[in-house]
């Protein structure tokens, strides 16, 4: 008996520690809020640095778990011609890979773009940020900050911005 529960209590742990290290991100071609903040990384199979933040999400655990439970995040591979549903309203607005890179005006990777869960784009981030700045941006949108402070003030008040 002893040894069941030994068993037990050993594949809980393996299967919770497990799920705290998947990735957030989604490789998918519908975009859904769901209630959610939406993440859009757009990344190219040959970026260094998208491979980098890719292993950040996974690796950092106070990150991982705040794009998790926050956030819809999703993969937008630029080397790939894809065609994406998007937006939560039925039907969705149909879009695609082109139509997003340059409506968004993404000249490089990584750059992510957050959005509320209302679809308003709340930052764009243009390069890699670390996990300790990626927290900050997550929070200033997770703890609705950017509700009543425009993102400069928020980083001059973090000491992120001079």
């Amino acid at each position: 008996m002893k040894k069941i529960i030994s068993l037990v209590i050993l594949v809980s742990l393996f299967l919770i520690n497990l799920e705290a290290n998947e990735s957030p991100l989604q490789h998918t071609n519908k975009l859904v809020a769901n209630g959610k903040n939406v993440m859009l990384l757009f990344e190219t199979a040959t970026c260094p640095y998208c491979k980098i933040f890719k292993k950040d999400i996974v690796e950092d655990k106070l990150l991982n778990k705040l794009l998790r439970e926050n956030f819809n995040v999703y993969s937008i591979p630029l080397d790939k011609e894809m065609d994406y549903e998007m937006g939560d309203k039925n039907p969705p607005k149909k879009t695609n890979t082109i139509s997003l890179k340059m409506g968004f005006a993404v000249k490089a990777t990584p750059q992510i773009i957050i959005f509320d869960e209302n679809w308003n784009k709340i930052i764009q981030l243009p390069g890699y940020a670390d996990p300790e700045m990626m927290k900050i941006f997550i929070n200033y949108v997770v703890k609705d900050i950017y509700k009543t402070k425009d993102l400069e003030t928020y980083l001059k008040d973090t000491g992120l911005m001079k």
